[in-house]
């Protein structure tokens, strides 16, 4: 969506019309979205803001029209250099061993307790043990540690956090409760591969935490575009109506069909961290 409106105003600036009305937008879009605010969002903005600086002096000083288009052709590659950093933010640079006689530990909520851990097992060669409960928060979620710390897990698959955003618990909160559960899976040297929950589809109330936690400890990030698909092939919508629901009737949980595409998503990144011979 911002790439389009970037050429927008590239066209804009070629007809030698104002280009700022779409460089403001796509700062709106970047505000209202609240996404997980990096070193290169930040740079992205300071290149925003003066792109948009130059090109209002350029309407009284016509020499610096030249100037416009080079910052602005600066601007795009920077949208480039931003979306491929966004990319390589969702994967970790650990490569550990597989280890067989250590599970794969799954703790989350409704999404997960439907039952994709159940087709995961049989696509692993390894345990795969299912601590998710329907309903659960974070801190739920964080009274499950001492079951974790006994199940000594190898990989630790994490989906958790869309009930504290439904019952209004504050970022700080679930943030705290992930790190408690992410730093017991490093004690055991266990990997951890972090579910990204859409909790808004206009804006995140939790402003890319998901996203921050994997940059900070350096996780395996299944990104958000997994649940969303979800909701895409859901019993309501022309997608899931005219080739297949992932969702149950409810409109909220997986069916068999979504548990399968959950549990290739996951395999995907377990495959990606641990390589091939995680596969049976």
């Amino acid at each position: 969506m911002i790439l389009a409106w970037l050429g927008v105003a590239a066209a804009r600036l070629v007809q030698k019309r104002p280009a700022w009305p779409p460089l403001t937008l796509c700062l709106a879009i970047l505000l209202i979205k609240r996404v997980a605010w990096g070193p290169e969002m930040l740079l992205l903005l300071i290149a925003l803001g003066v792109t948009a600086a130059v090109e209002g002096i350029s309407r009284r000083r016509p020499a610096w029209t030249v100037w416009v288009r080079r910052l602005f052709g600066g601007l795009l590659s920077l949208w480039i250099v931003t979306a491929w950093h966004w990319d390589r933010a969702e994967h970790t640079s650990r490569r550990p061993s597989l280890l067989p006689d250590r599970p794969v530990l799954v703790m989350g909520d409704s999404l997960s307790s439907a039952g994709y851990a159940r087709i995961l097992e049989k696509r692993l060669r390894v345990p795969v043990v299912d601590l998710s409960q329907g309903g659960i928060t974070t801190a739920d979620g964080a009274k499950q540690i001492p079951d974790l710390l006994q199940l000594h897990p190898q990989a630790v698959v994490l989906e958790l956090g869309g009930h504290d955003s439904l019952r209004g618990r504050s970022r700080a909160e679930a943030k705290e409760n992930l790190e408690k559960i992410i730093v017991a899976a490093r004690l055991l040297n266990a990997e951890v591969f972090l579910f990204e929950i859409p909790l808004g589809f206009i804006s995140d109330p939790y402003a890319g935490l998901d996203r921050e936690l994997a940059r900070r400890y350096d996780l395996e990030l299944i990104s958000d575009g997994a649940i969303r698909q979800l909701v895409y092939f859901s019993p309501f919508t022309p997608l899931g109506r005219a080739t297949g629901r992932l969702l149950s009737d409810d409109g909220l949980h997986p069916n068999e069909a979504g548990n399968a595409f959950l549990a290739g998503r996951v395999l995907a990144s377990l495959v990606r961290v641990y390589g091939p011979s995680i596969q049976r």
